[in-house]
């Protein structure tokens, strides 16, 4: 009796074994804004990114100022170098936080990381109040419908997550005879 009891627990504990505590369903794309750091904060806080254009490696904050929590709506558009750009539109905290790093960090870079890799970098330049954060490219053509799965389009907001109706067919006419 004992011998079947202890092959049963051992089974479920390799299988539990497998399973990652607390595991959760990742979102569709990761989209991710990083303020640039400076290498004497220290590997706690910073990382190093590699960028294409322009050609350097540079430090990154670890911590994101902007997620795809932040994410309220986006449009995307043919973007640079056959990839597809993007317009997100943020909610109220996400704005907040976009316009107080734009002020605080003005003359910067900032990196945007789509499932972990640089997808551009871009020049803080002024201040960003209006909600929107531009990425001129780097998602590829397969994860745009991922991001329509869990976000709206800006401007069909309203369609987002109805099911279409289908289309009524014309009656058909009986033949008489």
């Amino acid at each position: 009796m004992r011998l079947p009891l202890l092959l049963v627990f051992s089974l479920l504990c390799l299988t539990a074994a497998r399973l990652p505590a607390g595991e959760k369903k990742l979102p569709p794309v990761t989209v991710r804004l990083h303020g640039e750091g400076n290498e004497k904060e220290g590997e706690s806080f910073v990382t190093q990114v590699e960028l294409t254009f322009p050609a350097k490696k540079i430090y990154v904050r670890k911590v994101p100022v902007i997620t795809e929590r932040d994410i309220r709506s986006f449009y995307p558009f043919p973007g640079v170098n056959g990839t597809v750009g993007a317009y997100f539109r943020l909610d109220a905290h996400g704005t907040d936080k976009l316009h107080q790093f734009s002020i605080e960090d003005r003359g910067r870079l900032a990196v945007v990381l789509v499932n972990g890799r640089v997808a551009s970098a871009l020049q803080v330049t002024k201040p960003v109040g209006d909600g929107i954060l531009f990425v001129p490219g780097g998602f590829s053509p397969d994860e745009i419908p991922r991001l329509a799965q869990k976000y709206p389009v800006i401007g069909r907001e309203s369609e987002f997550g109805k099911k279409p109706k289908p289309e009524k067919q014309a009656p058909k006419e009986s033949k008489k005879p």
